[in-house]
Order: C-alpha cells, then sequence, then structure tokens
C-alpha cells in the first residue's frame, strides 16, 4: 500500500509540473500573439485624394454645399483660364455640367476622355471642367471599357501656374476637350478653399434654374451621365 500511494504521489508531480510547463507555453504564446502589431493598409498619402469609385446614376450624394442638390451653383466664382486669366464659369442656356476634377485622377481622366466629349455635345449644354487639386500628375483613363480600369498619375505640388501649366499639357494629350462648348478651367487658391473638393471627380448637373439638380457621388459612365443630365434639363 505505501509503494502504490509514492508511486501516485510521483505521478501526480510530474503532471503538475508538465500542467504549469503546458501554462507557461501556453502564457507565452498568448503574449507573443498579444504584442504583435494588428497589420494596417498603408495609409493614403496626405498629398492625394482618393478618388471614389462609379456611383449608381440615381445617386445624388452631394460632397459639399458648393455640389449640393438645390444649391444656387456660384457661377459667378473665379476660376483661371489656362493661360492664366481670371474668369467665371460658363453658363448654358439649357444646362450647365461641372466638374471639379484633379489632372492626376483617373476617374476624371475618364470623364474627360469618354463622358464629357458626348455630354457637351447638347444644344444649349455648357461644360465647365475645372482643375482644383494643386499636384502634379497626369491620370490614365485606360479604356472606354471595362471602365474606370486605368490609373492615377503622379507629381508633386503645383502652384497654380503649375496647374495651368499641366492642364495645358492634359487638354493636349487627350484631345478631347477643344469643344467650344468645353470650358478648361484652374481654380485659384481661394476657389479651392471655398470649394473644398474633397472627392475626385465632383460633378454637378445644373438646369436653367441655376440650381444643382443632380449631384453623383462620382464618376459616370456615358449612359449615367446622359440621364442625370436629362433630369437636369427637365427641371
Amino acid at each position: 500500500m505505501a509503494i502504490h500511494v509514492s508511486i501516485s504521489k510521483n505521478i501526480a508531480g510530474v503532471l503538475a509540473v508538465v500542467a504549469a510547463g503546458g501554462m507557461v507555453a501556453g502564457g507565452f504564446g498568448l503574449g507573443v500573439l498579444l504584442s504583435r502589431p494588428a497589420v494596417r493598409p498603408d495609409p493614403t498619402p496626405s498629398a492625394t485624394v482618393t478618388p471614389s469609385t462609379s456611383p449608381s446614376p440615381t445617386t445624388t450624394a452631394p460632397t459639399n454645399r458648393t455640389f449640393a442638390v438645390g444649391t444656387a451653383f456660384p457661377f459667378s466664382t473665379t476660376v483661371d483660364t489656362l493661360q492664366g486669366q481670371p474668369t467665371t464659369l460658363a453658363r448654358g442656356s439649357k444646362g450647365t455640367v461641372v466638374m471639379a476634377m484633379a489632372s492626376w485622377c483617373l476617374y476624371c481622366a475618364y470623364e474627360d476622355k469618354y463622358v464629357l466629349p458626348v455630354l457637351a455635345k447638347t444644344p444649349g449644354v455648357a461644360v465647365d471642367v475645372v482643375d482644383v487639386s494643386p499636384q502634379g500628375g497626369i491620370g490614365d483613363p485606360g479604356p472606354q471599357n471595362p471602365p474606370f480600369s486605368g490609373h492615377d498619375g503622379t507629381g508633386g505640388a503645383l502652384t497654380t501656374a503649375g496647374m495651368e501649366a499641366t492642364m495645358r499639357q492634359y487638354v493636349k494629350t487627350f484631345g478631347t476637350l477643344s469643344a467650344s462648348t468645353i470650358h478648361v478651367y484652374v481654380a485659384p487658391s481661394a476657389t479651392q478653399a471655398a470649394w473644398n473638393v474633397q472627392t475626385f471627380p465632383t460633378l454637378a448637373f445644373i438646369g436653367t434654374t441655376g440650381k444643382v439638380a443632380v449631384a453623383p457621388a462620382g464618376a459616370q459612365t456615358v449612359s449615367q451621365a446622359q440621364a442625370d443630365l436629362r433630369q437636369a434639363m427637365r427641371g
């Protein structure tokens, strides 16, 4: 009986040691897992605003008050021609499309390459393209289909004069913005601050009343933009 008890005690001791070791190992493993930092995506560079995705044609979420549905659009806002001359926005007799854009933005490039030239053929409609991003680079629109499959351009910070020079090259590169009803401008710093555009592109479809009728939440395909323009013109 004594021998049996001694052996049982020895076994119990071994089991206690093994259990304690397991707890220590488990605790160490848990400590390693908890001390490992969480994996996070790379932050967006401060000089670049993340462009929006293609919206539904019925989406009317504005990005700021200037482009909000029901707002009287400020056509008297000062913008510069690509030659550096201060002026104001053009306005169509039946409707106006205003796009606040960035030269580096692939989505803006898609609109300028494939969408806005089509809208500009609508009688009585004026199209205003305004570069509001003081960052260089020229976006690649990619093919028309699939849409939005190009890529952003890259470049450093620009003065207003640098933006004008970039947009002159932009217009030359694209070759689609030369229609008399398309007007390309650069926003000086005061207008950039007043509009405070955070999403590229930001669009407004404006009817004859001068109020924003449709403010899509991002880039449009041709059919989406045509539907929005028809809605604005009906208003």
